[in-house]
């Protein structure tokens, strides 16, 4: 189970293949896909 998210006011998107975080979506600059942190990402 994951904890509770405090930061409810921004959105926040991650690169699994840099590890690097954005407040916009899109292609980060290594190439990887950003993922929206506030959905599941559960299969």
């Amino acid at each position: 189970m994951r904890p509770e998210c405090k930061m409810k006011a921004k959105e926040l998107y991650e690169c699994f293949k840099c590890g690097s975080r954005r407040e916009t979506g899109g292609t980060c600059e290594c190439g990887g896909a950003l993922q929206h942190l506030g959905r599941s990402r559960d299969l």
